[in-house]
Parts: structure tokens; sequence; C-alpha cells
């Protein structure tokens, strides 16, 4: 679709519904965790601590919110809202949000390494559940920090790419 061509209310309404969706899922992660994190910092963190949390989070930011989210898997989200937008079945605009994440409607491959990363963070999340405090908080403070570079990444090449 060109930048010349008359958006229709059904295509924007499908590109919202998706990119929303995914930036409401990031962003339920993102509250969940920095608030987690958030309130072990009130409580203090000593030197070391602090210092852990720091290397980090920029660590995971630099990492994971820039390198795997906004590097790769931010575009890879762009570009399949751009397929619903030109057309889809009916139960992909439906899951549009999972669409997008390529967890439904894709290509074989596309859609198992989707649900791998999601059984990968699983086992993540578990493990990350077990660390004693403030540990725990650390890691979800930085995990969120990431989390929200990527949301945010999400947010702005989704803009570019659909004005």
């Amino acid at each position: 679709m060109s930048s010349s061509e008359p958006v229709g209310w059904r295509t924007a309404a499908i590109t919202l519904w998706a990119v929303l969706g995914v930036a409401g899922i990031l962003g339920r992660a993102v509250y969940a965790l920095g608030g987690r994190g958030l309130a072990t910092l009130r409580q203090g963190l000593g030197p070391l601590e602090l210092t852990l949390l720091l290397v980090l989070t920029a660590a995971l930011v630099y990492g994971e919110g820039v390198g795997a989210l906004q590097e790769r898997w931010v575009p890879a989200v762009v570009r399949r809202v751009g397929e619903l937008r030109r057309g889809a079945r009916r139960r992909d605009v439906v899951l549009a949000p999972l669409y997008g994440m390529g967890l439904v409607g894709g290509s074989r491959r596309t859609t198992l390494r989707s649900w791998a990363g999601v059984a990968a963070i699983v086992v993540a999340v578990l493990v990350v559940r077990s660390f004693p405090e403030p540990w725990r908080s650390i890691v979800d403070l930085g995990v969120a920090a990431a989390l929200a570079w990527g949301t945010v990444a999400l947010l702005v090449q989704a803009a570019r790419a659909f004005r």
C-alpha cells in the first residue's frame, strides 16, 4: 500500500488492533516486572546490588531491548502486521496481535520458532522466580527496562511504516 493511498477504517482498525495488542502484551509485562523491581529499589539496595542492577539493566537493554527486540523481533512484527493490512483471514484479524508475533497464521517454521521463544521465556521466568530477593527483583527490573525499550521501538517503527 503506497503512502498516497487512503487507508480505510478497516485497515486502520486492523493495524491498531495488531500493534496496540502486541504493545499491550509487552506493556503488561513491563508493568508487572517493573513494579516489582521498583518496590525492591525503594526498599534500598546495597552497593553491590545497585552495581549489579545498573550493569544487568544496561546489558539487557542493549542485548535484548536493542539487539533482539528492536533490530530483529520488532521488524518481523511490523512486517507481519503489514501482511494483515493487505488482506488476511478473519481468524488472523481477530488474533492480530498473536499473528503479528508469529504465534498463529504463519509458516510452520515461523510459528514453531515463535512458540519456542515463548517456551524459552516461560523457562526463564520459572528460573528467575526461584531467585531470592533482591536478586529476583534486580533481574525483573532489567527485563522490564528491555521490554519497555522494545515496546517503544515497536510503536515507533509501526508508526513510521504505517503512516
